[in-house]
């Protein structure tokens, strides 16, 4: 065989290899052939498996196409390794076998199999001799032979082109809606301050456990106990009012100190609960997901004021922030999968349990907070996290799901510049 042609042959092999899904390697058996090498290999010249010249030399000897799956334990739905080898028999100026090596679904080798006939016309095409009603070749322009642009290398790449966005439109994925997202504790605790007051001692901070009941922080009581001194004794004192007037019959008397007896009885009592609330305690099991007093001793807090928030470390919940364009896509009961920074090598199962209205803003846009729950509570998370979720929406084509961004911005400026 002449060089050109194996150039040829080499060039039809690589364009060839790049339209097939999930190619692997290739490899081409001439049957008679003037060159030292009667093979060609694709991608390189010592890449070649066993089973793939082994598949060839078959298919040469029954004069028949093979396929042969190298696993045998794979699901239905599932890629494997699979050998098509094919005799090409329709170019009467060669004689060889073509043997692929690919890695898709059982449902896939239909289309392999199309594509593998449609490059065996193109070679029958590629190489048929020149027939006498044939025109003449054009001959080349001296001056700059490298720009023509209907040459035989563009003309195939634009088939290629065509071809591979052809494949796409017939070949269906997952569409799939990828967000940021970030963990939550299911429910989380707010200590607020009971009342005004001084932040006497901090005894956690914001990342440590705390168990239920254990006293996280301490207010200074040095005020209300000076205050319940000062009731105590005026209750002491109308006691004594009330006893002397009751002895003495003087019951209008006896009935004023009786009422400011139980005022300050009131004080005293309220003063008690103040104290008691002092001591700022955990309600739950947990882990302080905010608030830091360590560095706040002695500076003073309002009644109300959040001081800690409490989330348990054994439920969460997951809030996936969805672009304004993909949530209408988004609805309750779809299952998705999380990827978290802290775990980069887990994927998390989730299952969508409530599409908010809430929104929130920021330089990359509108995000809308879709809310999900993980099937499983993994060791290790914490509230807080953050990482990228995926939501399975439905099967569609690769041509629509790698286009349909690009349509909908076109759709977009023609509705707002046309008439």
């Amino acid at each position: 065989m002449l060089k050109l042609e194996t150039d040829q042959l080499q060039t039809w092999l690589e364009l060839l290899c790049q339209m097939l899904p999930g190619i692997g390697q290739a490899v081409l058996l001439q049957d008679s052939c003037s060159s030292a090498d009667p093979v060609i290999r694709w991608p390189g010249a010592d890449s070649t498996q066993d089973d793939l010249m082994s598949a060839a030399s078959l298919a040469a000897s029954q004069n028949k196409s093979v396929t042969m799956t190298l696993s045998s334990d794979h699901r239905d739905d599932s890629a494997v390794d699979t050998i098509i080898a094919l005799p090409l028999t329709r170019a009467d100026s060669f004689k060889g076998t073509l043997a692929v090596l690919v890695n898709i679904k059982p449902s896939q080798q239909s289309v392999v199999m199309q594509i593998l006939h449609w490059g065996e016309n193109w070679l029958g095409l590629l190489l048929r001799p020149r027939q006498p009603g044939d025109p003449a070749p054009a001959e080349p322009l001296p001056e700059r032979p490298e720009r023509d642009f209907w040459s035989v290398r563009t003309g195939l790449t634009v088939a290629a082109v065509l071809l591979v966005v052809g494949i796409m439109t017939l070949m269906t994925g997952t569409y799939r809606v990828t967000a940021s997202a970030s963990l939550e504790g299911k429910i989380q605790r707010a200590i607020v301050a009971p009342f005004d007051g001084y932040i006497a001692s901090a005894q956690a901070r914001a990342g440590e456990t705390v168990t239920a009941g254990e006293v996280i922080a301490q207010l200074d009581t040095e005020e209300l106990l000076l205050q319940q001194q000062r009731h105590a004794a005026e209750m002491n004192e109308y006691t004594r009012q009330y006893r002397k007037a009751l002895s003495n019959r003087e019951k209008t008397q006896a009935h004023i100190f009786k009422s400011q007896v139980s005022q300050a009885e009131a004080q005293l009592n309220l003063l008690e609960k103040k104290i008691e609330r002092s001591s700022l305690v955990s309600k739950l099991d947990g882990i302080i997901i905010s608030g830091d007093l360590s560095r706040s001793l002695g500076a003073p807090v309002k009644t109300g004021d959040v001081l800690f928030e409490v989330a348990p470390l054994d439920e969460y919940r997951l809030i996936v922030f969805v672009d304004e364009k993909q949530v209408v896509d988004v609805r309750q009961g779809l299952v998705g999968t999380l990827t978290l920074k802290a775990l980069p090598g887990r994927k998390l199962p989730f299952v969508v349990h409530k599409v908010s209205p809430v929104f929130t803003e920021d330089e990359k846009g509108i995000a809308y907070r879709v809310e999900a729950r993980l099937h499983e509570q993994y060791e290790g998370l914490r509230p807080g996290m953050e990482g990228v979720a995926k939501i399975d929406i439905e099967q569609r084509s690769y041509a629509w799901i790698y286009l349909h961004e690009l349509f909908d911005l076109i759709r977009l400026w023609a509705w707002r510049w046309l008439p």
